[in-house]
C-alpha cells in the first residue's frame, strides 16, 4: 500500500523540498520513535501504569516524550513549519500538508502494538501552536525571544494556548479573565479551562481582557501575555480526562494575581483576538492535514483486508456493497486533500497582505473532521468484527475524529464562520 505522498498533486515549485522532508522525517521516526514506543510498550498500553492517580501522564512517559521533542528539534524537524524568528525551519504550508499527510497515513492513528495510547510519542515530533514553536509567537518582545524561545524551539520546554473558559469556548468574546496594567507589570485574574498541554506546560499563552468597552463591541480589548506556569498565583487545576480514557492531556488553571512584566506583552496591546484567531486557523489546517492521512490509512487497511477476507467463497471485495464503501472513502479523501492544498495555498499568497482565507480554512476544518468520521465509520463496517477489535486501532481511529469535531472550533462555528464571510462579500471560489 502507498504510505506516503506520490509526485502526483506535488507542485513542481516545492516537489523536492516534499520528497526530502518526508524521506527523512519517515526514517527519523522509524529510528528513533518506534524503538522507544516498543520500549515502552508495556507501559503505554495500560492506562493503569500510564496515568498517576490525578490523571496526568506519569514522568517516565513524559520524559520519553520530551525526549522525542528533542530529538526531532535537533534533528531539524520539530519546528520545521514555524518561522526562523521563533527558531524553526521556515518551511511552508503547503510543505505542512504533505508532511503530516505522510506521518498519519503511515502510522495513522497509532500502531497495532499500542492500543491506546496511540502516537503519544510521534505526535511531538512535530510541534504546534498548543505545546511549541509556531507563528502566533512570531510578535513576542525581544526579551521574552531572547530568554524562552530557545529553550522552545529546543523542544526541553513546552507552551499551551490558553484562551477558553467556563463561559467561553465557541464564543471567544466571552472571555473573563482580565489583565490590568500595575507599574511595569500587568496583573492577571481569572481562570481558564480545556487547555491542551496545561498539564505539562513549562510557558501559558494567556489571553485576557484588557479593555472591557472594546471587548463588548466586539472591536478588540483582548491581549495575549507570555506567562511562566510556576509564577506566583498560578495554579493547575488539574487534568480534564477525554472520551474513554483516565486521563488526559486537557486541564484547566486559575490566575489569582499573578504579576508579569511589562514586555511578556505579546504583539499590541488589545489585538489579542487576530493572534488567537492566527493561532487557531493554523490549528484548524494542520487537523485537516492529519485527517487527510487518517483517511489515507483507514482506506490502505480496509483495501488489503477487503482483498485478503473470504466470505461465501470469494474475497468480500467482489461485493458491490464492500466496493461502494471503498470508492466512498476515496471520494472524500480526494475531496478534503486537494481542498486542503489549495487553501494552504491561498495562505501562502495571502503572507503579504496578513489577511488569512477565512472561509476556506472554515470549509477544510468542517469537511475533513466530518468525512473523517465517516471514512471510519465505513473502514470499521469493511472489517466487521476485526474493526472494533483494539488490534487495528480503527476504533481509536473513530474516537479521534469524533474529538477533532471540537477543538478549534466546531463544524457549526465553522458553518457560522463560511456564512458570515459570504455575507460580508466574500463569495469567490
Amino acid at each position: 500500500m502507498v504510505t506516503g505522498p506520490s509526485e502526483i498533486g506535488i507542485p513542481e515549485d516545492i516537489r523536492d523540498v516534499v520528497k526530502g522532508a518526508v524521506t527523512g522525517f519517515i526514517q527519523f521516526i522509524d529510528a528513533e520513535v518506534l524503538p522507544l514506543e516498543q520500549d515502552l510498550g508495556d507501559l503505554l498500553i495500560d492506562e493503569r501504569k500510564f496515568f498517576d492517580e490525578n490523571g496526568k501522564a506519569v514522568p517516565e512517559a513524559m520524559e520519553a516524550r520530551k525526549q522525542v521533542r528533542m530529538k526531532s528539534a535537533a534533528a531539524g524537524y520539530y519546528g520545521m513549519f514555524a518561522p526562523e524568528s521563533v527558531g524553526g525551519g521556515g518551511l511552508g504550508i503547503r510543505i505542512m500538508v504533505f508532511v503530516e499527510e505522510a506521518m498519519y497515513r503511515k502510522y495513522g492513528p497509532g500502531r497495532p502494538l499500542i492500543t491506546w495510547a496511540k502516537g503519544f510519542l510521534s505526535q511531538p515530533t512535530l510541534a504546534s501552536f498548543v505545546d511549541g514553536p509556531s507563528h502566533m509567537l512570531v510578535p513576542v518582545s525581544e526579551t521574552v525571544r531572547k530568554e524562552f524561545m530557545p529553550s522552545i524551539a529546543s523542544g526541553e520546554k513546552t507552551v499551551c494556548f490558553a484562551l477558553s473558559e467556563a463561559d467561553a469556548g465557541s464564543d471567544v468574546w466571552g472571555v473573563q479573565t482580565t489583565a490590568k496594567r500595575d507599574g511595569d507589570d500587568w496583573v492577571i485574574n481569572g481562570s481558564k479551562t480545556w487547555i491542551t498541554n496545561s498539564p505539562y506546560a513549562d510557558y501559558a499563552i494567556i489571553f485576557a481582557v484588557t479593555d472591557e468597552e472594546m471587548i463588548k463591541e466586539r472591536k478588540g480589548g483582548m491581549s495575549a501575555f507570555f506567562v511562566e506556569t510556576d509564577a506566583p498565583g498560578y495554579s493547575f487545576d488539574g487534568v480534564l480526562p477525554v472520551m474513554g480514557h483516565a486521563g488526559g492531556d486537557c486541564g484547566a488553571m486559575t490566575f489569582e494575581d499573578v504579576r508579569v512584566p511589562a514586555d511578556r506583552l505579546i504583539g499590541a496591546e488589545n489585538q489579542g483576538f487576530q493572534i488567537a484567531m492566527f493561532g487557531i486557523s493554523e490549528g484548524r489546517l494542520s487537523i485537516s492535514a492529519n485527517c487527510v492521512g487518517m483517511c489515507g490509512y483507514a482506506l490502505d487497511r480496509s483495501l488489503e483486508y477487503a482483498q485478503n477476507r473470504m466470505s461465501f467463497g470469494k474475497p468480500i471485495s467482489e461485493y458491490q456493497a464492500i466496493q461502494f464503501m471503498l470508492a466512498d472513502m476515496a471520494i472524500d479523501i480526494y475531496t478534503m486533500k486537494y481542498m486542503v492544498l489549495q487553501t494552504a495555498a491561498l495562505i501562502e499568497a495571502a503572507t503579504a497582505t496578513g489577511r488569512l482565507p477565512v472561509k476556506e480554512i472554515s470549509m477544510c476544518k468542517a469537511y475533513a473532521v466530518e468525512k473523517t468520521q465517516a471514512t471510519y465509520d465505513r473502514a470499521i463496517q469493511v472489517h466487521g468484527g476485526m474493526g472494533l477489535s483494539n488490534e487495528l486501532s480503527l476504533n481509536e481511529g473513530f474516537r479521534i475524529a469524533r474529538t477533532l469535531r471540537i477543538p478549534d472550533g466546531t463544524g457549526e462555528i465553522q458553518r457560522r464562520t463560511i456564512a458570515r464571510q459570504m455575507l460580508r462579500g466574500d463569495t469567490v471560489f
